[in-house]
């Protein structure tokens, strides 16, 4: 084995999600400085490495067959956008290299029955279904209408919803599809004929902009959305007071509210010193990290000093890791998803996301 050990980073650092993979970077490198801080792995340090996949699949392609080629690298946290991890989840596949995604959730990413997939974060259809039912049961609500953005999250929300919320016997009155970057929603709103008491959203950025043209209409309907739109800068600041009239929203979330799980307040005020304040993905990624780090170090000793990827990846398929995301300790199932993932609901209150309900992974429609 080589003088350290050696993990990487998969994320967009450039381009329009270049922030929140910055905060995905962040809480990575922090784990790690943690470890070494406690005597890194076995003694040895561990080194991390991150990549800009800026948020495109060839890009994200080039930037895993990087990572394969380095024969030092025993495992990587990646990607953020679902595309770009689906596509590189192949090429670590194929040299037996563990990748543990933080926040990818689409559902066909752990569909595909690879060994080196691992999800941290919740499932689009799992999400979907949570908050359909949340909708139609506690709000009873019955007629949505649909928008989506034209891409692989917005259209994977967008079906997860509609599924769950038609097999409870909720009805899709209209389906629309807007393009990614759009600010102007003016005409999309005049254009809805059809009565309806919710619109759900699938999509992320574009969300406050839907919300504040629903509102200057003068429609009052709930606002719902994944958690594309469970983010203070790009939806919280600009919806400002929309976010508060009329029926309000309800946007999911990722991990529960910080202070839910043990440890998650303690983690967010050592982020915080060091970055500035906390966003939404700082805890999954913090937590992945950990995860890796966890199956290297039980790779070692099983390998008595000298692991090789496929001892790491049997070690995180065995790893039991109790972490602050989520209450109950990280486990997988046989696709690589986390069955300790949640789904939390929000409202907005004084500027700032309050968790209404938590609703766990298993309980699904139908």
């Amino acid at each position: 084995m080589s003088e350290a050990i050696r993990i990487a980073i998969g994320a967009p650092l450039s381009g329009n999600a270049a922030a929140l993979g910055a905060e995905m970077k962040q809480a990575i490198e922090l784990a790690v400085e943690e470890q070494n801080a406690d005597g890194g792995i076995a003694g040895f340090p561990v080194m991390v490495e991150g990549a800009d996949d800026q948020g495109k699949v060839e890009t994200g392609r080039q930037v895993a067959d990087d990572f394969c080629n380095r024969p030092d690298l025993l495992g990587v946290v990646g990607h953020y956008n679902s595309n770009v991890t689906i596509a590189a989840a192949e090429i670590y596949a194929a040299n037996d290299l563990a990748m543990i995604t933080p926040i990818a959730s689409d559902t066909a990413l752990t569909e595909r029955s690879l060994p080196n997939v691992f999800r941290f974060t919740n499932r689009d259809d799992q999400t979907g279904a949570a908050i359909a039912r949340h909708l139609y049961d506690v709000t009873g609500k019955r007629r949505a209408v649909l928008v989506e953005t034209e891409t692989m999250y917005g259209h994977s929300m967008g079906i997860a919803f509609s599924r769950a919320f038609l097999s409870l016997g909720g009805r899709i009155a209209e389906r629309r599809t807007v393009r990614e970057g759009s600010r102007d929603f003016d005409p999309l709103v005049a254009s809805l004929r059809a009565d309806f008491d919710l619109l759900f959203y699938g999509g992320s950025f574009e969300g406050a902009f839907i919300l504040r043209a629903m509102r200057r209409a003068g429609l009052g309907q709930l606002f719902a959305s994944g958690d594309g739109c469970w983010d203070a800068v790009n939806f919280l600041e600009p919806a400002g007071e929309t976010a508060t009239l009329g029926e309000g929203v309800l946007v999911l979330s990722a991990t529960p509210e910080l202070g839910k799980v043990a440890g998650s307040s303690d983690f967010a005020g050592r982020y915080a010193a060091v970055f500035g304040p906390i966003g939404n993905y700082a805890v999954n990624s913090y937590d992945s990290a950990r995860v890796l780090i966890a199956a290297i170090k039980n790779a070692i000793a099983e390998s008595k000093g000298n692991p090789s990827r496929r001892d790491v990846l049997t070690a995180m398929r065995k790893l039991r890791f109790q972490g602050i995301a989520y209450s109950d300790p990280v486990q997988w199932d046989e696709k690589g998803d986390n069955l300790a993932a949640v789904t939390a609901l929000n409202v907005v209150e004084n500027g700032r996301f309050r968790q209404v309900a938590e609703i766990p992974q298993m309980q699904r429609v139908g």
